[in-house]
């Protein structure tokens, strides 16, 4: 290797941390909330990061590069969550709240899109499993992870409006689906 290919891949590896420690954030919060145990969390964020490494010049090339790595993670947080289905590890216990469920069922209340609830999040979990996947991902890095609308559309690869009304149709639905459940009109 001669010295100018070492100051490319230099530039790259540099290019990479940063960009790595700027959305590392999001990556293992997400990865946290979807696995539950946070080693395997950190497990799937460090085979996404490897992927992104050896397709680093590909993904420098497209137009939305945090699009490219928040499909690396999506595929790899699937693929340990279907590890761990495979392995035989247990679900969480039913009463177990998770902590994504618990931030979502205050925001949305904050937002008056839902009637305050004296505790059940089944109703909400199943309704959150019910959004589309693009309005469950709005959902979680907005309510769960606190980002900015424009760093949510930075990963999704899409407009800060488009993540506005985005939440707002998740939010809608979530509360259609809950008052359709418990009888209440809306």
């Amino acid at each position: 290797m001669n010295e100018s290919e070492w100051a490319v891949g230099d530039r790259h590896r540099l290019t990479f941390d940063a960009f790595c420690d700027t959305h590392h954030r999001t990556w293992t919060g997400f990865a946290g909330a979807r696995l539950g145990d946070p080693a395997v969390a950190r497990g799937a964020v460090e085979l996404a990061k490897s992927r992104v490494w050896r397709e680093w010049p590909r993904i420098l090339r497209e137009q939305f590069p945090a699009f490219q790595a928040w499909t690396i993670l999506k595929e790899e947080v699937g693929a340990a969550l279907l590890q761990r289905m495979m392995d035989g590890a247990p679900p969480p216990p039913p009463e177990h709240v998770p902590l994504w469920v618990c931030a979502v069922r205050i925001a949305a209340e904050r937002a008056q899109h839902l009637p305050e609830t004296d505790g059940s999040h089944r109703e909400l979990y199943a309704a959150l499993r019910g959004l589309s996947e693009r309005r469950h991902d709005v959902v979680l890095l907005r309510y769960l992870l606190g980002l900015t609308d424009r760093q949510i559309a930075d990963c999704l690869a899409t407009t800060e409006a488009n993540v506005r009304s985005t939440a707002a149709q998740a939010l809608a639905r979530l509360a259609a689906a809950l008052g359709a459940r418990s009888g209440e009109p809306r």
